[in-house]
């Protein structure tokens, strides 16, 4: 089991520190992922953390999924 990790440098009253474990085989994709899951978990803004990573393959196909059943 990997480990994507972040502590934060100085005290504040958010998290201090965040730990995920991720499977060794993770693509990059999957990682992309886990950053976007890091970000929110730091508290960041969703818009904003879609400005900055963009879509996720899993976005892409829930949306494409939507538009097909929509007709």
């Amino acid at each position: 089991m990997d480990k994507i990790e972040y502590t934060r440098g100085t005290y504040s009253k958010e998290a201090q520190k965040v730990v995920l474990e991720v499977r060794e085989d993770l693509d990059i994709y999957e990682f992309k992922v886990m950053c976007k899951r890091l970000a929110a978990s730091l508290g960041y803004n969703p818009t904003s953390i879609d400005e900055a990573f963009g879509e996720t393959a899993e976005l892409v196909k829930k949306d494409a999924i939507k538009k097909i059943l929509k007709g």
